[in-house]
């Protein structure tokens, strides 16, 4: 059952709608909104699977909406309802599975859901167990066996991107500059918004809760909860030792290091850090008895 919730501040057009959906015993209607401020404080206690939006509204487009909702970690699938059709490729940057034109069709509704039943049906089952994350060697993100598979290379990219600076709150302006200086600063942006809602979506099917991107005022943080990073117990143990000489903090950081850093990964924003850590390891090594 798809759990869904629509948005149209057209009172009329939203119950047609609701109408042509309950027609479908695959979709369970969980809300109905005219307001889109209503909608941001409401969702995260219902939970939807997807959201039918309307892209033409007073105050607040439907396309924003869909970047708010994004940047605050609601990755329900959308699909976009409008009058218009040169909205489409906004629509699809911020990662729209459809995009319905007004007066939807009995049997463009039924297309929609035939897709969101199939999204359904191909997400994977959480996996089990301790996350652990891999900087040194090939980057990963796993528990036990399983890795998580990315729907999108970038939002890989932009993973490790946001390890690396773990802990730091990053302008959308200076994330745009480095993982997309090529292009210009609107496409850039749009690029950005897609990137972290799939690499979102990829977090949370595969049940991945303690890595947490956070936003306001137009900045992202991540932090990291409970995860076994090889990288923070690297850092961990080589300040004990450059604190206490110790030779156990020196083994265990040796240990981690499994590695050069982002491993074959050719990342131009990693490389000061890759040989920052090369040099570190250097240093140990040089000092084992």
């Amino acid at each position: 059952m798809i759990r869904a919730i629509l948005l149209d501040d057209e009172p009329i057009i939203l119950n047609e709608l609701a109408s042509l959906l309950k027609t479908d015993e695959r979709v369970e209607i969980i809300g109905t909104y005219t307001d889109p401020l209503q909608l941001m404080q409401e969702i995260p206690m219902l939970r939807p699977d997807c959201i039918f939006l309307d892209i033409e509204m007073p105050g607040m487009s439907g396309i924003e909406l869909a970047e708010k909702l994004g940047s605050n970690n609601i990755t329900a699938e959308i699909v976009f309802i409008t009058a218009y059709n040169h909205y489409a490729a906004q629509a699809f940057d911020v990662s729209a599975i459809d995009y319905l034109l007004k007066p939807i069709r009995p049997e463009r509704i039924r297309k929609a859901v035939d897709k969101l039943v199939k999204l359904a049906a191909q997400k994977p089952q959480p996996i089990q167990g301790k996350w652990a994350i891999h900087s040194f060697g090939p980057f990963e993100v796993k528990q036990g066996q399983t890795s998580i598979r990315w729907a999108r290379s970038k939002s890989r990219e932009l993973l490790a991107y946001f390890l690396q600076n773990e802990g730091c709150w990053l302008s959308k302006y200076k994330l745009c500059d480095d993982q997309w200086g090529q292009y210009e600063p609107e496409r850039a942006l749009a690029y950005l918004q897609t990137s972290l809602y799939a690499m979102r979506k990829n977090l949370k099917d595969a049940g991945c809760t303690e890595l947490r991107i956070e936003y306001a005022n137009d900045r992202y943080i991540l932090r990291v909860l409970e995860a076994d990073w090889d990288l923070r117990i690297f850092e961990t143990a080589r300040r004990q030792f450059d604190q206490t000489a110790s030779e156990e903090a020196r083994r265990q950081a040796l240990a981690v290091y499994r590695g050069e850093y982002l491993e074959g990964e050719d990342w131009i924003w990693s490389d000061i850090t890759r040989e920052a850590y090369r040099r570190q390891v250097q240093k140990l090594k040089k000092t084992v008895k």
